[in-house]
């Protein structure tokens, strides 16, 4: 299955529930991908998903208007969240995306 995680700047929510979304499902292939992307993710986004053991200190945020949306079998819609700003913040947002990606996981 492939699934889509859309965001709006794929440099925060996207990038965490994809990876989320493979480690609960490594058979699925799990792209994501923003309507506006940034040049990159936010160091800070990156220091909270390390405390969980995934590395996204080399991803690049992608534009979905280079992807075939038709190609791929399910999208998973980001939250539309206030940008997170201190790694308190980034942490409990990385617990709520965890928890969205999972359920979505579930409903597969």
């Amino acid at each position: 299955m492939r699934i889509l995680v859309l965001s709006e700047t794929d440099a925060c929510c996207g990038p965490m529930a994809a990876a989320f979304l493979r480690d609960y499902s490594p058979t699925n292939e799990v792209v994501s991908a923003g309507r506006n992307p940034l040049p990159s993710v936010d160091q800070m986004m990156v220091k909270a998903m390390r405390e969980c053991l995934i590395d996204m200190s080399r991803y690049v945020p992608h534009d979905v208007k280079t992807l075939v949306v038709s190609d791929f079998d399910k999208v998973y819609e980001c939250p539309d969240l206030p940008e997170p700003k201190t790694i308190e913040e980034f942490r409990e947002l990385r617990d709520f995306i965890k928890n969205e990606a999972y359920l979505f996981f579930r409903n597969l």
